[in-house]
C-alpha cells in the first residue's frame, strides 16, 4: 500500500507573518505558491493536406473565452532544433522556441479490445515509442478493468519495450462485448420465433425489447465505468510538468451503447422495409398497443446514450492540459457481405444499417475526445507508421498561445476559440480549459504524487509511519505521525493567540491500482502570545491514524 500525502496553508492574508528574533530561521513565504493566472493553449495548424505549417507570427491568431476577445500576453512558434543549419524565420514570425518536455501516458483498454487488435498495434508502438526524443518521458498503464501502471514514467526505452511485452501477454476481453451482443440477439430471434406464425408484416410484441434493454444497460454500465477509471488517470496528470498527452489504444467505446442492437431490432420489426408496422401508433393505447413499433427503436437506444459522459471527461483532459489521442486498433474497417451459410443471427449483424452504426457507434468516441482536446483520432488504419509520424510532429512542431483570463480560480469551466486569420489554414486545440481553485489544484498534485512519485516538499514536513495493527479480517490501521515546522506557517493574531491552519490531503493506493476516495482533514493551530516566539522555533506534531 502506498499513500501520499500533501499540507499547505490554508490563509487568505495580505500582511506578513510576525516578526522573530536574530537566531530563529527566517520565515518561508506563506500559503501556497501564488501562481500568475495565465491559461496556455497548445495550437496546431495544418494546411488542407494535414501538414504542419509553420512560420505564421502573432498577428495570424485571434482567440477568445466564452466568445470574447482576449489579448496575447505571450506567444511562442515552438518547433524541434533541425540537424541541419537553421534557416532564418519568415518575416513578420516570432521567434522559435524549444518544445517543453513531453510526458506521454500510453493507455491500454484491454476490456475494449481484442487480443489479435492490440497485439498488432502494440507491435508497431514499440518502434514509435523508440523513435520518441531521449527527453520524452513515457507511462504504460492498462484497463484491466482496474487501472494498472505497468511502467511508471521513464526514458528507458528499453524498460517500455519489456513493458510492451508484458501488456502483449495479458488477456483482452474485449471479446466479452461481442458475445453479450450475439446473445441479445440471438434472444430477440428466438422470441420473434416463438410468438409469431409468419414473418412478414406480422408485429412484433413489446417484449421482444427486453433483451436489447439489459444488453444496452450493461454494456453503458461498462462504458461509464471505463470512463472513471480514465477521468482519475486524466486528473492525476495535472501536477505533471510541461506537455501532457494520452494515446488511448481500444477498439473503441460505443456512445450510445447497445444503439446497433436498437438497429437491428428496428430492422426484425420492420421487415417490409415500411416506414414501422402500419396502424401503430407510439405509446398509443388502442388495440395493437402491446406491440413493438420499429420507429421506438432509435428512440430506444438514445436512453443508453453516453455522449454527455465522453464530453466531461474531454472537459476533464483539457482542465489538466491533457491532450487525447484515439487509436482504435480494430484498423480498417467495412461493411462485409453475409456469407450464405451464415445463420440468421450472423446475417442480421452483418446487415449495411447496423454494420454502419456499429462502426460509427465506436468512432465516434474517438474522434469526440480527440476532437474536443486538440488531439487525433487514428482510425482505419492498418499501417500506423504515418499516423505515428503525425503525432511526432504534433510533439515537435506548435504555437504556444497565452493569455491571462478576468477571473482567478473561479472553478468553472470556460470555452475556448482559435482562430487563424490566413484562408486555407485549420487549428486544432483543446476547447476549453477549468479555472481551478487552490484546493483542488493541491487535490490533482496529490494523485500526482500518489501515481508518479512527483515529490514537492516545500514546507519540509517530516513522515514516519508506525506499526499497522489490525483492525478486522479486512482492515489495517497504520499510524503516520507528521512534524510540521511552525515558522513554516503564518500565524495570525487574535487577543489572546496567533491562529494558523493546515490542510491535509491523503491519497492511498493498493498494488491492484484500486485507489480509495481522497481524504482531507484541516487541522487548527494556536499558540499562546507569550509563547509564539518559543513555539516557532519548534515542530507541530499531528498523527493521521489511516485505515488501509
Amino acid at each position: 500500500m502506498r499513500a501520499a500525502f500533501r499540507a499547505f496553508t490554508a490563509l487568505a492574508l495580505l500582511s506578513g507573518p510576525p516578526a522573530l528574533p536574530a537566531q530563529t530561521a527566517p520565515p518561508a513565504p506563506f500559503g501556497e505558491r501564488v501562481d500568475v493566472n495565465i491559461v496556455n493553449v497548445e495550437v496546431y495548424v495544418t494546411d488542407k493536406d494535414g501538414n504542419p505549417v509553420d512560420g505564421l507570427g502573432r498577428g495570424d491568431f485571434e482567440v477568445r473565452e466564452d466568445g470574447k476577445p482576449v489579448p496575447l500576453a505571450n506567444f511562442q512558434s515552438v518547433r524541434a532544433a533541425s540537424p541541419g543549419p537553421s534557416s532564418a524565420a519568415p518575416a513578420g514570425a516570432d521567434r522559435s522556441a524549444a518544445p517543453d518536455p513531453l510526458h506521454l501516458e500510453v493507455y491500454v483498454q484491454n476490456t475494449f479490445l481484442l487480443p489479435s487488435h492490440r497485439n498488432r498495434v502494440l507491435q508497431q508502438l514499440r518502434d514509435f515509442l523508440a523513435q520518441l526524443p531521449p527527453e520524452a518521458e513515457v507511462m504504460l498503464a492498462t484497463e484491466d478493468p482496474d487501472l494498472r501502471i505497468r511502467q511508471p514514467f521513464t526514458r528507458d526505452r528499453a524498460a517500455l519495450a519489456r513493458a510492451v511485452e508484458t501488456i502483449e501477454a495479458l488477456s483482452a476481453s474485449g471479446g466479452n462485448n461481442t458475445s453479450a451482443r450475439r446473445e441479445a440477439l440471438a434472444a430477440i430471434l428466438m422470441f420473434r420465433d416463438v410468438n409469431s406464425s409468419k414473418w412478414i408484416n406480422e408485429p412484433c410484441l413489446s417484449e421482444i425489447a427486453q433483451p436489447a434493454h439489459a444488453y444496452a444497460n450493461a454494456a453503458r454500465a461498462d462504458v461509464l465505468r471505463a470512463l472513471g477509471a480514465m477521468t482519475v488517470l486524466v486528473n492525476s496528470l495535472s501536477g505533471l510538468p510541461g506537455r501532457k498527452a494520452l494515446l488511448l489504444v481500444s477498439d473503441g467505446m460505443p456512445v450510445t451503447p447497445g444503439e446497433e442492437v436498437f438497429q437491428a431490432l428496428g430492422e426484425i420489426c420492420n421487415p417490409s422495409g415500411t416506414s414501422g408496422n402500419k396502424d401503430v401508433e407510439i405509446g398509443g393505447n388502442g388495440p395493437l398497443s402491446g406491440v413493438y413499433d420499429a420507429r421506438q427503436a432509435a428512440l430506444d437506444a438514445q436512453q443508453y446514450s453516453a455522449a454527455d459522459a465522453f464530453k466531461d471527461l474531454a472537459a476533464h483532459a483539457n482542465a489538466q492540459r491533457v491532450t487525447i489521442y484515439g487509436l482504435q486498433a480494430s484498423g480498417l474497417e467495412g461493411n462485409a457481405s453475409a456469407s450464405a451459410d451464415w445463420g440468421v443471427n450472423e446475417r442480421i449483424q452483418q446487415l449495411p444499417a447496423v454494420q454502419t452504426v456499429a462502426i460509427s457507434n465506436l468512432q465516434g468516441s474517438m474522434t469526440s475526445l480527440a476532437g474536443d482536446t486538440g488531439g487525433r483520432a487514428i482510425l482505419n488504419a492498418n499501417d500506423l507508421r504515418h499516423d505515428f509520424d503525425r503525432m511526432q510532429e504534433d510533439f515537435s512542431t506548435y504555437y504556444s498561445l497565452a493569455y491571462t483570463p478576468p477571473h482567478n480560480g473561479d472553478g468553472r469551466d470556460h470555452r475556448i476559440e482559435v482562430r487563424v486569420k490566413r484562408a486555407g489554414l485549420h487549428a486544432r486545440y483543446r476547447q476549453s480549459y477549468r479555472d481551478k481553485p487552490p484546493l483542488e489544484r493541491m487535490v490533482d498534485r496529490t494523485l500526482a504524487s500518489l501515481f508518479y512519485g512527483v515529490e514537492d516538499n516545500p514546507l519540509e514536513i517530516e513522515m514516519k509511519a508506525g506499526a499497522m495493527a489490525p483492525i478486522d479480517q479486512k482492515s489495517w490501521m497504520v499510524p503516520v505521525r507528521l512534524r510540521i515546522p511552525l515558522f513554516k506557517i503564518t500565524m495570525l493574531p487574535t487577543d489572546k493567540t496567533f491562529e494558523g491552519k493546515v490542510r491535509l490531503l491523503v491519497a492511498t493506493r493498493g498494488p491492484s491500482g484500486k485507489r480509495p476516495p481522497l481524504r482531507q482533514a484541516e487541522v487548527p493551530i494556536s499558540i499562546p502570545k507569550e509563547k509564539v516566539l518559543t513555539a516557532l522555533g519548534q515542530y507541530y506534531v499531528y498523527e493521521v491514524k489511516l485505515t488501509l
